[in-house]
C-alpha cells in the first residue's frame, strides 16, 4: 500500500511538472504572437510579413479603395500605403482617394477628427490650426489620436499647396510608436 501511495504521489508530481511545462509553452507562444496580433487597421496587424499584407491588399482592394473616416470622406489604401521595416508591416498610410481643394481638405480634417473621436479615440495632440491646411506647420504632426486600449496611434495630416491637397491617415502600433519617439 505504501508503494502505491508513493507511485500516486510521483504521478501527481509528474503531472504537475507537465502542466507547468504546458503553461510555460502556452505563455511563451502567446507572448511571441502578441506583437504579431496587434491590429493596425482592418485585417492588417503589426509586424505581419509584408508579403501577407500585400496579399490582403490585393484580395480586398475594392473595399480598401473606398474607406470613409467621416461622412463624405473617401480614403484609399494603395501599394505604397504599407510601410515596412525588416520585411514586416510597421504602419499604414492611407490617402484621400482624390485630390482636394483647400476647403475640401479642411472639411476632411474636421470630419475625420469627429469620426475618430466618435470611435472613442482620444485626441492626444492637435496643432492650433489643425483644420486649416494652409496654417498647419509642415514639420509637426497635425492631429494625433490614441485608441482606448493604447494599441493604435492614428495621425491625420493634410499635405499639398496651392489648389491641390490630400489628407493622409496613418496607423501605427502604439508601443512601436513610443519606442520610435523615444529613440529606442
Amino acid at each position: 500500500m505504501v508503494y502505491n501511495l508513493r507511485l500516486h504521489i510521483f504521478i501527481k508530481k509528474s503531472s504537475l511538472d507537465s502542466m507547468r511545462l504546458l503553461y510555460f509553452f502556452i505563455l511563451l507562444f502567446s507572448l511571441n504572437s502578441d506583437a504579431y496580433s496587434q491590429k493596425l487597421f482592418k485585417s492588417f496587424v503589426f509586424q505581419m510579413p509584408m508579403q501577407e499584407a500585400k496579399l490582403i491588399l490585393n484580395k480586398d482592394s475594392k473595399i480598401l479603395k473606398n474607406l470613409a473616416f467621416g461622412e463624405g470622406t473617401v480614403y484609399a489604401v494603395r501599394k505604397k500605403s504599407l510601410v515596412g521595416k525588416d520585411d514586416r508591416l510597421v504602419s499604414m498610410n492611407l490617402g484621400s482617394k482624390k485630390n482636394l481643394n483647400l476647403e475640401q481638405a479642411g472639411t476632411y480634417m474636421k470630419k475625420s477628427r469627429a469620426y475618430f473621436e466618435s470611435k472613442k479615440f482620444k485626441t492626444v495632440y492637435a496643432q492650433e490650426n489643425w483644420s486649416n491646411p494652409i496654417l498647419v506647420k509642415k514639420n509637426l504632426p497635425c492631429i494625433r489620436f490614441v485608441d482606448t486600449e493604447k494599441t493604435v496611434v492614428v495621425e491625420v495630416d493634410p499635405r499639398g499647396q496651392g489648389s491641390v491637397y490630400n489628407v493622409f491617415v496613418t496607423f501605427y502600433n502604439y508601443d512601436w510608436f513610443l519606442k520610435k519617439a523615444l529613440g529606442k
